[in-house]
């Protein structure tokens, strides 16, 4: 398998295609949700604090973002992206933000965890949140989210800095 690190520490791009045994054990994900979101469409953005989730788009194409949301990490608020085809999988660590933008009709995105957490335990960003700032491969309509699912809330409620996420897009 090959493994890519990302700049969001934790957060790592696999290719099960290559042959080396050197990634992670995957078999502990027996968790599986698969979602078909229309083209152009975000799944996301989601976290989870004490779960990992290995992201996989199995049919068609997608635009996958990491962001993170560990208040006690050096990298907060740094946001990563990668599209997804195929075999390959993003494995996102436990209180890290993601979220897939289908850009294919037809695509299938695959969440995997270890347990299956209630809709409680998740919390969640509104995609197009303007101090996120997240670039979306394809165009979206301009939307002004609610306060309940905003990068604010979600800071204040961690305790975290508040203010816009202020770091540079890396790709991977």
């Amino acid at each position: 398998m090959d493994v890519v690190r990302t700049v969001v520490p934790g957060a790592l791009l696999l290719d099960p295609t290559v042959a080396d045994t050197s990634g992670p054990d995957l078999t502990a994900f027996t968790v599986r949700r698969r979602r078909r979101p229309a083209r152009d469409a975000v799944l996301g953005l989601f976290g989870h604090p004490g779960d990992a989730v290995l992201l996989g788009v199995p049919r068609g194409s997608g635009y996958a973002v990491v962001i993170d949301a560990r208040p006690d990490a050096d990298t907060f608020g740094r946001l990563a992206v990668a599209l997804l085809e195929g075999p390959q999988r993003l494995l996102v660590p436990p209180g890290c933000l993601y979220g897939v933008q289908s850009v294919a009709s037809g695509t299938v995105v695959e969440l995997r965890s270890t347990t299956r957490l209630p809709r409680r335990a998740r919390f969640d960003v509104h995609p197009d949140d303007p101090d996120l700032a997240v670039r979306w491969l394809r165009p979206r309509p301009a939307r002004t989210p609610g306060t309940a699912r905003s990068w604010a809330a979600l800071t204040a409620r961690l305790g975290a800095p508040a203010g816009p996420r202020r770091d540079r897009v890396s790709l991977w």
